[in-house]
Parts: C-alpha cells; structure tokens; sequence
C-alpha cells in the first residue's frame, strides 16, 4: 500500500490521496436532479462516506465503480452530523495489480489469530463432558476448512467486531464471561454453557460474506446463521453414535433462542439456565464492543459520539481515571 493517511487519522481539513476499497458504490439523484456517485470506502483501520458531485470527473469506465473494488481518488476531508466524509475531486478504478498490499485494506482483530485458536482449544479440552468435548472436537478442530472460516470471519456486517477475525475474538471473550458466571452460579451446567459459545456464532461462517467488502451470502439471506447453524449441529450428532437426544434438544435450544427475543430473529425464547446466561453474555459482549469503538474517538467530535444506530442512542465518550493500587490515577 502507497504511503498514506489511515482513514482513523483523518482530520477535518485535511486533503487525502491515494487507494481505498469501495465497499458500496451506489449513483443517486440529488433534490436539484442531478447525478451524484456516493461511496463507502474503507482501509484496515474504519470506512467512511465519500461523494463525487460532478462525475465527469469519474476517469475511465464509470461502470467499473462499483462494490468490491478498489478505487484511487483525490479530494478533501469534510463532516457532516459529525462524522468525517470525503468530498471528492477525482475518482478511477484501480486493478488489483495497483495494489501492493490487499491487508492494508481489510479491518483485522488486533489478536494473533494462532493466539486465539489455541485458546479456543484450550476451552474445548477443558470440557468435561466427553459427549459435547467429541462434538465441539469434530466441528471445531477435525474440520479444517470450518475451523478456518471460524478464524477469518467477522461477527457481524457492521454492528459489533466487524472485522476478520471478530468472530473468534467475540466467542472467546463472550467464553471468558461464561467462564467467570459459571464460576459463581454453580447450578449452570459449565460444559452446556461452553459449547453454546461456542456454536451461538459459527453460521456466521456461511451467513456473512467477507472476501473483500463484509455482506451477506445467499445462503445468509434465505436462512440466516441460528438455522445454518441448527443444522450444522444435528448433522454433526447425527455422526457420533448413541450422541444422546436430552443433550442434543439443549445444544440446539441454547442456539435457537440466543438471540433472546422473538423479534430480533430467534425461534424460541431461553428457557433454560443455560440458554439464559448465554443470551445475556452475548448481547453483553456485542454492545460494550460498540461503545468501547465509540469511546477509542473521544479526541474528535467531542463527548458524545455520533447516533449508533447499533445501540439507538450517542455514546459519552468521556472517561473518569481507573485508581492503581497505590490510589494513583491510571489511563484506561
């Protein structure tokens, strides 16, 4: 990748030049009729909007703007409600040969994804219970081609750990949790608990598309993660024998119901200790990823952030110290 800003360091003012990935590519109308080109670009570090007003300033084909592709463009950094944007002044299509290095363009997870698999094993190998270990063992572990889909894929298209990588990061950190609540509730079942962790998540895998720009397969659109997912488990047990049916009917309730409300998509609600504490940490983990994002750009735009639509509501960016133990303040 050319020496240039990251989108994060951006500043109101300031003129950018260089290469981004369109993540959309859309030609609209303005209220005064005329035909405008509106853009989401991104680079590992965030995305931001960007609009060209004049498209004669579009070099070559303007069919070759589109999403998914790689664009090279010069303009001028604006806000707009209080988000950056890129006024633009010129705009081409740039060939993948252009591009030097294509991971300078994709958010990635700041954890070693070797790092977080082997902790991922670890919780599998903790499992007590050699049924759900045998399950966990043959999705997670023997199949390679899921395990490296786990490891790749983001969690979500854009409202929490959007990111290759984000999904393992999520399911780690929402076992970490699960680990701690078992810990203290003693009547959760630890080992039911971890495998609905871990499997909440994974149809994921097939649900979201994130080759280049993060969207939804078709396969995504038609039957979503909890059934690719439901699925995905009953074939698994259907190949460990006598696999006992009290066990499989929990694994699969914990999945369906993860989602907590009929409304937000799951065909049943937890009914189970289980199930329960699974829903919590899960939307738990989802949300405060939203607000500690939020918080990382409390020195542009003020205490508030702009609207999450994630959440429905701003975010107060400003912190109060954390006390070290010698009562000395500490920078979180």
């Amino acid at each position: 990748m050319p020496d240039q800003p990251l989108i994060r360091n951006l500043k109101e003012g300031e003129s950018f030049q260089g290469f981004l990935l369109a993540q959309e590519a859309v030609y609209k109308v303005s209220t005064k009729g005329s035909e405008y080109l509106e853009l989401k670009l991104s680079d590992a570090s965030g995305d931001l909007k960007a609009f060209l007003w004049d498209l004669r300033a579009i070099e070559g084909d303007m069919e070759a703007i589109r999403a998914d592709v790689f664009v090279r463009l010069k303009g001028a950094v604006t806000s707009y409600n209080g988000r950056l944007q890129l006024r633009l002044d010129k705009v081409r299509f740039a060939a993948d040969a252009e591009i030097a290095d294509f991971s300078a363009f994709f958010p990635v997870s700041a954890r070693p994804v070797p790092e977080m698999l082997a902790e991922m094993d670890g919780f599998i190998e903790s499992v007590k219970d050699p049924w759900i270990r045998r399950l966990l063992t043959d999705l997670f572990v023997a199949d390679g081609t899921l395990r490296a889909a786990f490891a790749l894929a983001p969690a979500a298209k854009s409202m929490h750990h959007a990111y290759l990588g984000g999904l393992l990061e999520h399911t780690l950190s929402v076992m970490g949790m699960a680990e701690r609540a078992c810990a203290h509730y003693r009547d959760l079942n630890r080992d039911l608990v971890m495998a609905g962790v871990l499997l909440h998540d994974v149809g994921k895998t097939a649900e979201l598309s994130y080759q280049r720009s993060f969207g939804y397969t078709d396969a995504g659109n038609l039957l979503g993660h909890i059934t690719l997912e439901a699925q995905w488990i009953d074939q698994a047990v259907g190949k460990i024998p006598a696999f006992p049916e009290e066990l499989r009917l929990q694994i699969l309730h914990i999945v369906l119901s993860h989602h907590g409300h009929l409304e937000f998509g799951s065909p049943v609600l937890p009914k189970t200790p289980e199930a329960l504490v699974v829903h919590y940490l899960d939307d738990l983990d989802g949300k405060l990823e939203v607000m500690f994002r939020a918080r990382q750009d409390e020195d542009s735009g003020g205490s508030w952030s702009p609207f999450s639509r994630a959440l429905d509501r701003m975010i107060y960016r400003r912190r109060w110290p954390s006390m070290g133990a010698e009562g000395d303040p500490v920078q979180n």
